[in-house]
């Protein structure tokens, strides 16, 4: 395998935790390619990444509903149910 040069800049922080894996035996070089590797493999997973389903889920669980939040009325995922509910909450009451 031919290999090439990488020069990287690290900032204080970076230069103290290099020295620091360096000093327990690491070998810097591998600690890089395995970043690399990492970050590559995540990169060549778009399948995951374009399935709406998925998406949708990841959405979900991110922006969960407050806990002070009162449970909806009507089943969320019945399309007829939350149109209703919908049209019920927009529709002027009269006085």
């Amino acid at each position: 395998m031919a290999s090439r040069l990488f020069n990287v800049r690290l900032d204080a922080d970076r230069l103290r935790k290099a020295r620091r894996l360096r000093g327990a035996g690491r070998n810097l070089a591998d600690v890089v390619r395995e970043a690399i590797d990492t970050e590559y493999t995540a990169l060549a997973k778009p399948a995951a990444r374009s399935d709406p389903a998925a998406i949708v889920a990841g959405i979900i669980d991110r922006f969960k509903d407050p806990e002070e939040v009162p449970v909806r009325s009507y089943d969320v995922h019945d399309a007829r149910a939350a149109r209703r509910a919908v049209v019920r909450s927009l529709t002027r009451r009269k006085r």
